[in-house]
């Protein structure tokens, strides 16, 4: 749309039909042809024309970059404009103007100010985001709608508490107008008492006078009422006689009823049809005449027989309609005794009857009805008319008696009533005179009361006036409170408490106070948004205590955008689950009908928990989060999921996130209000404390229990009856003083207000001893809270590493029930800590990678040196820094020659920190006797040289000498550090280390529940399903009915469900593997296990889990389950004991002294296979999978060859054979690592084997390094002699030199460190030159084409002037193609991409590729290719390509002639230089090249100048460096290599080509030489190096030459 204006296919074939219809006339008038191309292309123009399109982009994230890559047309075709965030100055017009109709006590100032204070409020917070992404990497966007939301609740908040507390002053100040009017009501009392005594004797006069003139007038009444009497009984005799004619006449006229209503019917019936039809016959049918005749007689008067005739009839019915109403409109009363006789003969006719009729004609049949009918209901009137008249006679009667009546009865009345108003008058006399008596009684009574009321609650009228004025204070100052409040509750629920207290209670609060906004003195956000009811109700609901709880709590009840609460610890949404109960649904993303549901709360105003929620929320959200809700009529509607759908306001929306650091977009911040609910470590201790208690001192916690909910009740109880006294107060009536019932009540509530400030002052000085004496146990909680916030940083380390807070309160439970008892309380708590430490580091190091252990148990071991628990005070945060970091310093001194530049520079940034000032001096002074010490195999276990011996006591300083000096020996210094300041140190570097697999497992076992699941992160070799089947046949579980081993994939899932669902009933046992090939369906299975823990299932249900490391293993999952790698342990010792002990102590102790001795040589062996591994390329080419299994299987076949020999000679070929070339051997593909591998065998596989035997190969010229075989001896012994002996690990146990560790060592070292550091808050440091990713690439893209756009070689110019074409010119000549090709993909791609840089071009995904690869100084993938292999960064690859083309170069201007010392390593491919070689040897001596080989004599000159001419009989190479050993020139032979020096440069190698019978002579090394330091497939040829030791010596050591050295 954007290029073309245009979407191919976007309207149907009809479609396009009308649009060309509709633009016909417009394209006929600018001259288009009528064809559909042509009409087509005019419309096209026109909507290129007319349509607008406006895009809107999120800057955060790669999704624009991205999408603008792969479609140009976003930037080609459009005008881009950046919304740039608003300034300072936008920001507070937008305030003034919002704020403007708000009413604020004071000058227009004062929202001046406010408006400023806004803008200053959204600007701090934008700039705290970036310094919280800085420190904790964590993401806070704020955008202009969230101050447009801050505003806009400021002005909610202010409202709500301007009403609030308004309210508060109305109801003081009306008890207070209610105590004032009451004691202005006392002394008038006194004067009102007087007067009203007097009234009394003046009323009790008047009403004895009242009743003697009552007595005379009540006996003429007597008379009236008696002859009233009279005239009553004449009337009732009248009416009887009335009522009896009169039923008997209804019962007549009832009779007559049935022949009027069949008469009515009769006439209904007839229809026009029917009329019409009998008029029209000509001559009626026989009897028809006679019922037209009967009506003529009646309707007509016709009497006259002659003019009955049957036109006369048709006349009559002329006009049907007319017809119809005479019949109805009849009365059967009007008949006459003339018409009755002319009648009667018809009447007697048997034929005149509507049954016969009816089948001559229906209308006849229903006039014959008619007739009949109204002939006999006349003849019943005429019966019943002498009834009539006598009724009518008798209601006369009994009217004009009941008139005489109403005459007699009216004279009573007005007696009755005169005498009535005289009794009204007697009774209103004495009702006067008793009252006039009871007001005397009340006045007493009320002043009595009036004197209780004020003297009761005379406190209350001085506390009330000062809490009213109190609260008219709070009213100026509540903009400034609510201002405060509203940013908190808008900006601040993201940040963790350090932030929040900095911005609100530092940066905001003096703002406010600056611009002289009025403030509460100690303002608190948190007053402003709760109080202690609120708080005690979430408390109640589930939620935490500590501060920051209730801030989160408070924070989603105000909030007015949707709530989204991070909250990996799962409190937050129990609270929500119990907060919204009986009204919630639960849904997540990844459920099917997660759209009704939400639909269905919104209409019916449900509330709705989203949990789980990733970085991503569904847009079919984006409605119901934007809140895009219009009304029609009366009903609000939103547009959800394509669908209109009514929208209920109760509705209400949580977001949850199980992610601890999840990265929303500025959109989602916009629109959500988020809240950080992970747990503080303050908060956590509280819990753990209460925990700890509770379980050692039950009686403390439910103590503290009572007295902490006594409190809050009687707070509570406080403020309801403070309430109750006011309300009573507001509701009294105008005279309180009459309502005796309410001032009792009055004195109740201020007796037990009184009564409850006693209980709680007592409840103070009870909760003080309690509190008192559960700190004892704080250290204990301290210590958990701290152990736990360090095992969930391990996350950002590797997602498998998730833990949920249950489970670790579950360990912490069980480290106090495991802790040894105690008399002494402080013993006992220093018990629980010891307990809880191995506790919870057993648990999660059996769920780490060997290389993260001794990082976790690090960073346990500074957390408690930073708190003080350990350590004698040797902390120093700044030296901890320095140990993480090592930062570089300038370096003026110069540094002693054996020292490297590196260890130099940090010497000397070390003495910048406290201690450490003379260290470098002290270097230089004592330089041989530092350099002693430098150069020791392990220097962490030698005291320093001088003063600084003494560092031996202070182990964290001397790790920082080490640090500097020595950085390869830091993991075994670590080591030692922690054994050495670590209580029982040494239990935790050796944890499990006695254990094998199944032994652990076992032991993992008991800690499960059916709630709990095992997880089993798997490694290479690791047999999971071997030890769970061992265990379920211990525990009597059968495979395929009560233990389910189920490995996942398509279709899996639907078995893994059943399986699950009969073992969550029935008890069962199910495995299921690898459930990391199906991320989507481990999302169904979180949610199924959640309904488990929900249910409740069997007591004996339990779940193993399998898979590699995955990112797409949910939290949920993983933070449940206990975790165990199975990793082979790293270090020899530990390999050596785990392999030993993984044979049952039964099956060691029962072997005989020769098995037990070949098993401890193979056990060695695995774990020299096992270890030598982490020294990458020198140990091994290739990685192997080698594992217990090997070993396993390896004890087998020893077994059964010791079985077979029966104590005679034993086989070593055989059982060599079977280890190294068929056991371990069939793992090994490369020839070298074979080798390598029967050599230890070799070494190991002899009869001195079966006793004492040194075990380290070639250890003879090592002082002090040894380990020897023991004699056969027990299970135990074996472990002790281990433990004894086996002091530290060496490369020389390999028979590697000391050297070879430091490569790898220093790596492991920075890598721990690095995670250590990653592990810390970040601290803020500058930015570098803060150039771009473009800028670098820019930069080095123009200065490498200024290098090379003139390097090109023209190959067929030189192949032209070539006049002989030799194998030596064939490789240069191949060697100047490969540097062609690869120059011109280097110049095309750097001109690409700096026109992608100017606009011309679109940046493409290699183009981008290309940028970050040069800024990040890494050599490009496309160049790579083309290029040869090499470990160089781009920097030194580009002067390594340049010494290339210069040696091509050198060649190329002396193109006949060989060079006289050929560089190897600058050779693309030196394989075809090898082969040249041996080619031109074949040509000159006519020898088959298939029998030639390569043969090397190394020369003692190290540089080309020194040689005179080129080799006679071969060539001469350059280049080469030695590994794992050195080239001792004089001597002309392989010598070990010196301290610290890692490649020996070798000398010039005269290479050349002999017979193979020739090639194999005696005391030669076969030397593998490899392109890089890689080695594996970059190996390319064999070089025979001069030894005097056994070659086997340097097979063991890996002693190889390297083409190209990256360092």
């Amino acid at each position: 749309m954007l290029t073309s204006g245009w979407i191919p296919d976007l309207f149907s074939k009809e479609e396009l039909e009308t649009i060309y219809g509709s633009i016909s006339n417009d394209a006929r008038s600018a001259g288009i042809p009528d064809d559909p191309d042509a009409r087509l292309q005019f419309f096209i123009s026109r909507v290129q024309k007319n349509l607008h399109l406006a895009l809107a982009f999120s800057p955060v994230g790669d999704s624009f970059r991205i999408r603008a890559r792969r479609f140009p047309g976003l930037v080609n075709c459009t005008g881009i404009n950046q919304f740039h965030p608003w300034p300072r100055d936008a920001l507070v017009s937008v305030a003034e103007r919002f704020i403007d109709d708000v009413d604020i006590i004071g000058s227009d100032s004062v929202k001046k100010s406010l408006a400023t204070h806004m803008a200053e409020e959204h600007l701090s917070v934008a700039q705290m985001s970036k310094y919280y992404l800085e420190t904790q990497r964590r993401y806070n966007y704020v955008t202009p709608k969230s101050y447009l939301e801050l505003i806009s609740f400021f002005k909610f908040l202010l409202r709500e508490k301007k009403c609030e507390l308004q309210r508060l002053v109305d109801r003081l100040d009306v008890g207070l107008s209610t105590l004032r009017k009451t004691s202005k009501d006392v002394t008038e009392l006194q004067k009102n008492i007087k007067i009203t005594l007097e009234k009394v004797e003046e009323k009790k006069i008047a009403t004895d006078n009242l009743i003697n003139q009552m007595r005379m007038q009540q006996a003429d009444a007597q008379v009236q009422d008696d002859a009233a009497k009279i005239e009553a009984q004449r009337a009732n005799e009248e009416s009887c006689k009335a009522m009896s004619i009169e039923k008997e006449a209804e019962h007549e006229l009832r009779e007559a009823e049935p022949a009027m209503e069949a008469a009515a019917e009769a006439v209904n019936c007839l229809s026009k049809t029917m009329l019409t039809e009998l008029k029209g016959l000509t001559k009626p049918p026989a009897g028809v005449d006679k019922v037209t005749n009967a009506c003529l007689i009646l309707i007509e008067k016709e009497y006259n027989p002659k003019k009955q005739t049957w036109p006369r009839a048709k006349s009559m019915m002329q006009n049907v309609d007319a017809f119809k109403n005479k019949l109805s409109e009849f009365k059967g009363e009007s008949i006459t005794d003339h018409e009755i006789n002319l009648l009667q003969k018809y009447i007697d006719d048997p034929n005149f009857s509507p049954e016969k009729m009816l089948s001559k004609s229906v209308a006849a049949s229903n006039l014959c009805t008619w007739v009949v009918n109204i002939y006999n209901y006349n003849r019943i009137y005429v019966k019943v008319k002498p009834l009539i008249d006598s009724l009518n006679d008798a209601r006369q009667r009994k009217e004009s008696a009941l008139k005489s009546l109403e005459v007699a009865e009216k004279r009573v009345t007005e007696v009755q009533t005169h005498l009535k108003s005289l009794e009204e008058n007697y009774n209103a006399a004495m009702a006067e005179k008793t009252a006039v008596e009871e007001e005397a009684r009340k006045l007493m009574t009320r002043a009595d009361l009036a004197q209780r009321l004020v003297g009761g609650l005379a406190s209350e009228n001085i506390r009330w006036n000062q809490e009213i004025e109190k609260l008219r204070a709070k009213a100026l100052t509540l903009p400034g409170d609510c201002m405060l409040a509203a940013g908190f509750v808008s900006y601040l629920g993201a940040f963790d408490q350090d932030i929040r207290e900095k911005l609100w209670k530092m940066q905001w609060t003096n703002d406010l106070k600056s611009r002289n906004i009025p403030l509460t003195q100690d303002s608190d956000p948190l007053e402003m948004l709760t109080d202690q009811s609120k708080n005690s109700k979430m408390v109640t609901e589930g939620l935490p205590s500590d501060r920051i709880s209730l801030e989160n709590g408070s924070i989603v009840n105000n909030c007015k955008r949707w709530p989204l609460i991070i909250d990996p610890q799962g409190q937050g949404i129990k609270w929500l689950k119990r907060k919204e109960e009986g009204t919630i649904d639960i849904v997540q993303l990844s459920q099917r009908n997660w759209v009704k549901v939400i639909e269905n709360a919104m209409i019916n105003g449900r509330c709705v928990i989203v949990e789980n929620l990733g970085t991503e929320i569904d847009a079919v959200l984006e409605p119901i989060l934007s809140r895009a809700i219009y009304r029609r009529g009366r009903t609000l509607y939103i547009k959800f999921a394509g669908e209109e759908v009514e929208y209920d306001p109760a509705f209400q929306l949580y977001l949850q996130t199980k992610l601890s650091n999840p990265h929303y977009k500025p959109e989602v911040a916009a629109q959500c209000t988020i809240i950080n609910f992970i747990a503080t470590e303050k908060g956590l201790e509280d819990q753990l404390l209460a925990t700890v208690v509770e379980m050692e001192r039950n009686d403390l916690e439910q103590k503290a229990r009572e007295l902490s909910a006594a409190a809050i009740g009687y707070q509570m109880e406080l403020v309801r009856l403070e309430d109750d006294l006011l309300e009573r107060l507001a509701n009294a009536p105008e005279d309180i003083l009459s309502d005796v019932p309410l001032i009792e009540g009055l004195e109740a509530t201020k007796k037990t207000a009184k009564e409850i400030a006693d209980a709680v002052a007592k409840g103070k000085i009870t909760q003080t001893e309690v509190e008192k004496a559960r700190e004892s146990y704080r250290p204990q909680a301290t210590e958990g809270a701290m152990l736990y916030f360090t095992l969930t940083k391990l996350c950002s380390i590797d997602h498998m590493y998730q833990y949920s807070l249950d489970s670790f309160i579950f360990f912490f439970k069980k480290s106090v029930s495991n802790a040894e008892q105690k008399t002494k309380l402080s013993e006992r708590v220093e018990s629980l800590r010891d307990s809880l430490r191995m506790t919870i580091f057993r648990w999660v190091s059996r769920g780490l990678f060997e290389r993260h252990k001794l990082m976790f148990l690090a960073q346990i071991t500074f957390n408690l040196m930073k708190r003080g628990v350990i350590g004698d005070d040797q902390w120093n945060e700044q030296q901890f820094q320095f140990l993480t970091r090592i930062p570089s310093t300038a370096v003026e001194e110069t540094k002693p020659e054996w020292m490297p530049n590196s260890a130099w520079v940090a010497v000397c940034a070390l003495s910048n920190q406290e201690c450490f000032n003379k260290l470098p001096a002290d270097i230089t002074e004592a330089s041989p006797r530092f350099r002693d010490w430098f150069n020791s195999t392990s220097p962490e276990t030698e005291k320093l040289p001088l003063d600084w011996a003494a560092l031996d006591r202070y182990p964290f300083r001397k790790l920082l000498v080490i640090r500097s000096l020595r950085p390869d020996r830091m993991i075994s210094a670590l080591t030692n550090f922690i054994t050495q300041v670590l209580p029982n140190g040494s239990a935790y570097v050796e944890c499990d280390s006695t254990f094998n697999s199944l032994e652990i497992l076992d032991q993992s076992l008991l800690d499960a529940t059916s709630t709990t699941p095992i997880y089993f992160i798997l490694s290479p070799g690791a047999n999971i399903g071997a030890d769970l089947d061992a265990l379920a046949i211990k525990y009597g579980y059968e495979k395929g009915v009560s233990y389910h081993n189920i490995s996942m994939g398509q279709g899996q899932d639907v078995i893994a469900m059943a399986c699950l669902e009969i073992a969550h009933r029935k008890g069962h046992w199910v495995i299921l593997n690898n459930i990391h090939l199906m991320p989507k369906w481990c999302k169904d299975l979180e949610k199924k296990l959640d309904e488990y823990v929900s249910e409740g299932s069997h007591s004996n249900f339990r779940l193993f889990l399998t898979s590699d490391p995955s990112k797409d293993i949910p939290i949920g999952i993983l933070s449940r389950c206990i975790k165990i790698t199975n990793e082979p342990p790293t270090g020899l010792k530990a390999n050596l004991k785990r392999a030993w002990c993984f044979f049952p102590k039964d099956y060691i102790d029962d072997s005989d002294s020769k098995t037990r001795s070949i098993l401890f040589g193979l056990c060695h062996f695995h774990s020299i296979m096992m270890e030598r591994k982490k020294f990458g390329p020198l140990g091994f080419n290739m990685k192997y999978p080698f594992s217990i299994g090997d070993l396993r299987d390896s004890a087998t076949c020893l077994q059964n060859y010791m079985d077979n020999t029966g104590g005679g000679k034993i086989p070593w070929q055989d059982l060599k054979y079977i280890f190294g070339e068929i056991m371990y051997g069939g793992h090994i593909v490369n020839d070298f690592d074979r080798l390598l591998a029967n050599e230890y065998l070799n070494f190991f596989m002899k009869d001195d084997l079966l006793d004492e035997m040194e075990m380290y190969p070639f250890a003879e010229d090592e002082k002090g390094i040894s380990f020897m075989s023991p004699a056969p001896t027990t299970f135990e012994k074996y472990i002790e002699h281990i433990d004894t002996h086996m002091k530290q690990d060496t490369p020389i146990a390999f028979g590697l030199h000391p050297n070879a560790e430091i490569e790898y060592r220093t790596q492991q070292s920075n890598e721990i460190f690095q995670m250590l550091l990653d592990l810390q808050p970040r601290s803020i440091s500058g930015s570098g030159d803060g150039k771009s990713h473009q800028q670098v690439a820019e930069a080095l893209s123009s200065d490498i084409l200024e290098k090379f756009s003139e390097k090109m070689f023209d190959v067929d110019d030189l192949t032209r002037n070539l006049d002989e074409q030799g194998p030596y010119q064939n490789v240069f000549l191949q060697e100047m193609d490969v540097m062609n090709v690869l120059l011109s993909e280097i110049i095309r791609s750097l001109k690409e991409l700096q026109l992608a840089f100017t606009g011309e071009l679109t940046m493409s995904d290699s183009m981008e590729d290309l940028m970050i690869s040069l800024y990040m100084d890494k050599v490009p993938v496309t160049w790579s290719k083309l290029s040869w292999p090499s470990k160089r960064g781009l920097s030194s690859w580009i002067n390594n390509f340049l010494d290339r083309l210069a040696q091509l170069e050198e060649w190329a201007n002396n193109p006949s002639e060989i060079p006289k010392v050929t560089w190897l390593s600058g050779l693309v491919n030196p394989t075809t230089f090898l082969t040249a070689i041996c080619q031109v040897t074949a040509q000159r001596n006519q020898w088959e090249l298939e029998k030639l080989v390569t043969f090397t004599d190394v020369t003692k000159r190290m540089n080309a100048d020194e040689l005179e001419s080129s080799s006679r009989d071969g060539a001469y190479i350059i280049g080469l460096s030695i590994q794992g050993a050195r080239w001792d020139v004089r001597n002309s032979q392989i010598e070990k290599s010196q301290p610290k020096e890692i490649f020996c440069p070798m000398p010039i190698i005269n290479v050349r080509a002999v017979t193979k019978e020739k090639a194999n002579v005696g005391g030669i090394y076969q030397c593998p030489v490899y392109l890089t330091e890689a080695r594996g497939p970059t190996w390319f040829f064999n070089a025979q190096l001069k030894t005097k030791c056994d070659p086997a010596k340097w097979v063991l050591a890996g002693v190889a030459l390297i083409a190209d050295v990256s360092t």
